[in-house]
């Protein structure tokens, strides 16, 4: 009797396979599923958003008014990011000077801080006395609540913290770009005569581009689908991303569904010709539009002017803006804990005090650690299962032929209105759906792995693209190592730093969300949540404890990242 020898399984190929699977299920699923939803259900959507039988097209009316007004202040938003945005980048790209690594720091900050805590300081700062406003003397903020900006008309408040959330991904991806160009042609045109301004505009621009582009795309994504810090300083205005939320709460999951749908094509027709066309190799954008010569005269003096008389105001006026976004709301809300301690400055009762409102008979100090280990919890594990994930799927998008397009497809879970991803994983994991999970604390895991995963693989690509880690493995595969072997023991070590750095990366990110989270929370409220429902319950001392015990958590975490990338 002849037996057969079972084939022995091929585990890179078992973990290749394991993390597609993965990746399709957890994260392109819940991501696409919105738009398949809308069709699967178009009698009811066609219904409630065209030919309501009450309200008509009512719904519809309202679809386009909202999103007429997030593109607006979307477009304005990273108008302001460009201007400001570009000199700065160009600063750290190309300046080395005292407290450098500090003003890194400051504007990443944004990245990790979470958006509701960060919303409510910003909003204590500038539209009220305890903030700017008291310090100047004044008995109400320097701003005030409907105060709108000139032309575009949307409210101040709004865009300063649309402005504040989005200038790092000009700032970030532009300073990279700039040092990854060789300064020798800027030596050269200086060498010509040219001043800097001129050498700018003629050599480091046209070479820039592809990180401009890509930043303004990500900015602009990103306060398209911006939701947490946007709740707290709307008011009566609504983006897209909040009329989502609002829409959910009324059970107007039609309406909702049509919408999210919508940003989620927005947001892929967005990235992938963006992502296709900057992954083009030998793409030239040296060669700038030939302006008239009359017109490069009159640029060049006024260069040169400017080179001359506005080079320290071209430097410091980007500081001052992320001076005035970022660090002035943090300053102020933790000096209005101090301030309400342990009473109301202002009417001296105990009632309005910090102290009371998280001991007394509200008891927010228990919400408050309940929601702190609910976060905990839906960040560890969430970070965890993706970083499972993202390591296998990166070698995969480092060393296949499809590997781009995967990359591809997970810049859109990161770009698509969280509110939108919320209702998506809602809808398919949910009673409308696959009906296994309900509203709750694993719904908001799964929520947070669809974000995650991208976060994580980035991270660790960034490390695997600057080593020489295929050469160490060739030397390991002639020394009789299996790809697996290699990989294990040459590789993931190399990269280690990488994995480190995105793990606490979407950690800090999960823990920030706010969002996805309120549409799948149910009951299990996480940190970020529970500052928005303070606002809304007017519990303003509470909220603002909260909001600087996030503020302080994210800095904490900024720090570590801080540290494991110096290492």
């Amino acid at each position: 009797m002849i037996r057969r020898v079972p084939r022995s399984i091929n585990p890179s190929r078992l973990v290749v396979w394991a993390a597609l699977i993965a990746l399709i299920v957890l994260v392109l699923l819940p991501t696409f599923y919105l738009i398949s939803y809308v069709f699967l259900n178009w009698g009811d959507v066609w219904v409630e958003v065209f030919e309501n039988p009450i309200i008509g097209d009512e719904n519809w009316r309202q679809i386009l008014n909202v999103l007429f007004f997030s593109f607006r202040l979307s477009l304005s938003t990273v108008a302001f990011d460009l201007i400001f945005g570009v000199p700065l980048a160009y600063v750290l790209a190309r300046k080395q000077f005292p407290g450098k690594g500090l003003l890194e720091d400051l504007i990443t900050l944004p990245l990790v801080i979470p958006t509701s805590g960060f919303g409510f300081a910003t909003l204590i700062t500038w539209t009220t006395a305890s903030g700017i406003g008291g310090f100047l003397g004044m008995n109400a903020g320097v701003i005030p609540l409907d105060a709108v900006v000139p032309v575009i008309n949307v409210p101040l408040i709004v865009f300063i913290v649309h402005v504040a959330l989005t200038f790092p991904y000009i700032v970030r991806t532009l300073a990279t770009k700039i040092q990854s160009i060789e300064p020798t042609f800027e030596t050269a045109s200086r060498t010509l005569g040219a001043n800097p301004l001129t050498t700018f505009r003629n050599v480091l621009l046209p070479l820039a581009l592809p990180g401009i582009f890509s930043g303004a795309v990500l900015a602009f994504a990103r306060s398209l689908g911006e939701t947490g810090a946007t709740l707290i300083v709307a008011g009566v205005s609504s983006t897209a991303s909040i009329a989502i939320v609002r829409w959910t709460a009324q059970f107007k999951l039609a309406t909702a569904a049509f919408m999210g749908s919508l940003l989620v094509i927005i947001a892929w027709v967005l990235i992938l010709p963006v992502e296709l066309y900057m992954g083009r190799e030998k793409r030239s954008f040296t060669t700038p539009y030939r302006l008239p010569s009359s017109v490069i005269k009159r640029v060049m003096r006024l260069e040169r002017y400017a080179s001359e008389k506005l080079t320290r105001l071209k430097d410091f006026t980007p500081i001052l803006v992320l001076v005035l976004t970022v660090i002035v709301p943090i300053v102020v809300v933790v000096n209005s804990v101090i301030g309400y301690w342990s009473a109301d400055p202002y009417t001296g009762k105990i009632q309005g005090g910090v102290v009371y409102q998280l001991f007394g008979p509200a008891n927010y100090f228990n919400t408050l650690t309940k929601a702190t280990l609910t976060s905990l919890i839906v960040a560890l594990v969430s970070t965890y299962v993706s970083t499972c994930i993202a390591m296998p799927l990166a070698f995969i998008i480092a060393r296949r032929r499809y590997g781009s397009f995967i990359r591809s497809i997970l810049k859109v879970p990161l770009i698509i209105p969280t509110s939108s991803l919320g209702l998506s994983v809602l809808l398919l994991w949910g009673s409308n759906g696959f009906n296994l999970v309900s509203s709750g604390i694993w719904l908001i895991i799964l929520t947070h792995i669809v974000f995650s995963v991208p976060v994580v693989v980035e991270s660790i690509l960034a490390s695997y693209e600057g080593s020489d880690i295929q050469m160490y493995e060739d030397s390991a595969r002639t020394l009789g190592a299996t790809a697996y072997n290699a990989v294990e023991t040459v590789s993931l070590p190399l990269i280690k730093g990488g994995v480190l750095t995105g793990f606490i990366l979407s950690f800090a990110h999960s823990l920030g969300e706010t969002g996805a989270t309120f549409i799948v929370m149910g009951r299990d409220v996480t940190v970020p949540a529970l500052v928005v429902n303070m606002v809304e319950a007017l519990a303003i001392p509470a909220a603002l404890f909260t909001s600087t015990y996030l503020i302080v958590l994210s800095m904490i975490l900024l720090t570590v990242i801080r540290f494991t990338t110096r290492r």
